[in-house]
């Protein structure tokens, strides 16, 4: 057994965007206060302050957000436990706006799926919607070369075609 590899949330990444919608909801605050703009100023402070909280939440967040064992792999944030190597048939990379995402083509994709909640399998189905597979590891916040973990999940999911024993035990 070789050591598993886990991964963190960028917690610079997350202090910036905690600092940003903080500072939108001063301007909210200011906008009400120096203009009497109620409706404006209560939106933003609700958008941004919901934002802030977000990322604080995710800063204060120690838990692994993917783990990368000899049995597959784990994202705590797509909800669907781990994924074994022997259920990968394929993989490849997508990418918005710089945020980089893996797609994984599965065997049987649905048992991965009715492990979501009602929530995430309408967000599985947006991704669909979007061009990608409808379990993608999201490598957003986590520091990672995405063609690097892409290269490695496929010699994962190749090795445990060849000996799937190996990698139910």
């Amino acid at each position: 057994m070789t050591e598993d590899l886990i991964y963190y949330n960028s917690r610079k990444r997350h202090a910036l965007l905690t600092l940003g919608g903080l500072a939108f909801v001063a301007m909210g605050v200011f906008m009400i206060v120096t203009k009497g703009n109620w409706g404006l100023g209560l939106i933003t402070i609700a958008f941004f302050g919901t934002g802030a909280a977000i990322g604080a939440k995710q800063f204060f967040d120690t838990r692994p957000r993917l783990q990368i064992t000899d049995e597959g792999i784990l994202d705590r944030t797509l909800g669907a436990g781990l994924i074994l190597w022997t259920d990968i048939t394929d993989a490849y990379v997508r990418s918005i706006n710089h945020e980089y995402f893996i797609c994984l083509q599965l065997r049987d994709e649905q048992a991965y799926l009715s492990r979501l909640s009602p929530l995430k399998r309408k967000l599985a189905g947006a991704n669909e919607a979007l061009g990608f597979t409808p379990l993608s590891i999201n490598l957003s916040g986590v520091d990672l070369n995405p063609e690097q973990l892409l290269e490695y999940i496929l010699k994962q999911s190749a090795a445990a075609q060849l000996s799937p024993n190996k990698f139910t035990e």
